[in-house]
């Protein structure tokens, strides 16, 4: 039973577990700067290209059914578009609603999206035999009209995590990873 017990202690001692103190994101959250200038008319500049380019909205939904607060920023529930753009070389999140931007939040971490991520973590999409035959068919017919085709938007996901004072809001667009944070109460 000892070397059983000493052999867990062992493997523990092996593999940290990656733990991100309080005191971290106390850090990342005070250094994120909200953005200093604002929109034309709170219009996503670059709005026009992403649906000209691609079939379909490229960014996810998000919906919060809880008030989440970063600095002076309310972000009261309801549903938003999460659009990361590069303002000025910083990365901001934008929530945007009914075609207009209502926040621009600072990211306050960007990484790399890790391998086969999204192979593991979205769900397959399950097709009735008459929707493979129909998607075959569509395959088929813009494989010899290409050029009018729009191309597939990048892979994306949310993941919200809930800390003792902290909102981890993590948006995986294309090849990275951006997290936002928020206070869970406004003081």
């Amino acid at each position: 039973m000892k070397n059983l017990l000493y052999f867990l202690i062992f493997i523990l001692m092996l593999n940290p577990l990656p733990v991100v103190a309080d005191s971290d994101y106390d850090s990342l959250y005070d250094s994120a700067e909200p953005m200093k200038s604002r929109l034309y008319n709170d219009i996503d500049p670059f709005e026009d290209e992403d649906n000209i380019k691609y079939a379909w909205s490229p960014y996810p939904l998000f919906r919060t059914s809880a008030n989440m607060y970063f600095k002076d920023f309310t972000i009261e529930p309801g549903y938003y578009i999460l659009t990361p753009r590069t303002f000025s070389g910083k990365d901001y999140i934008l929530f945007k609603q009914n075609g207009k931007v209502q926040f621009a939040i600072p990211v306050a971490k960007k990484e790399n999206t890790p391998m086969n991520f999204y192979e593991a973590n979205t769900p397959k999409v399950k097709l009735t035999p008459m929707q493979k035959f129909a998607s075959g068919v569509r395959k088929k017919f813009y494989d010899t009209a290409k050029n009018s085709m729009r191309i597939t938007p990048p892979k994306s996901l949310v993941n919200v995590e809930v800390d003792t004072k902290f909102i981890i809001l993590t948006l995986y667009y294309g090849e990275y990873k951006y997290i936002a944070l928020f206070k869970r109460s406004p003081y």
